[in-house]
């Protein structure tokens, strides 16, 4: 009967050590990037400040932390599709679904500014003449 109990508490730390392991594994993932991230979806192909388009579809956006003119990161698959820089401007209050500003230019949209659902700030893009 000892013998029992012990299997019972050995096993039972087995399951809280392999519960607490796999706990650290998805919360330092999640700590991954640095600054604020969504995912965003394009309708037709985009072209940022920075010269690059962007093909139609979606992409990991990230925004550097600590400074009002970060830079925003667009992935795909994993992968950096495009970086430009932007200015952070402040919300009232939260965006209730995420919005893009853009112009037409040539055979894209040129984005002029996006914001995000749930944030309350919104990511300026200057344009060319801007």
């Amino acid at each position: 009967m000892k013998s029992q109990g012990i299997r019972l508490f050995v096993g039972s730390l087995a399951v809280i050590l392999v519960a607490a392991c796999a706990g650290f594994a998805r919360g330092g993932s999640a700590h991954k990037a640095s600054g604020r991230a969504t995912n965003i979806t394009f309708a037709s192909n985009v072209k940022l400040q920075s010269g690059t388009t962007l093909p139609a579809g979606t992409y990991r956006m990230e925004v550097s932390e600590g400074s009002q003119t970060p830079t925003v990161t667009f992935l795909r698959d994993g992968e950096v599709a495009a970086a430009s820089p932007a200015s952070l401007v402040s919300e009232a209050s939260k965006n209730p679904a995420t919005e893009i500003d853009s112009v037409r230019d040539g055979n894209a949209q040129q984005v002029i500014e996006i914001r995000p659902a749930g944030w309350k700030e919104a990511l300026h893009f200057s344009t060319a003449g801007q």
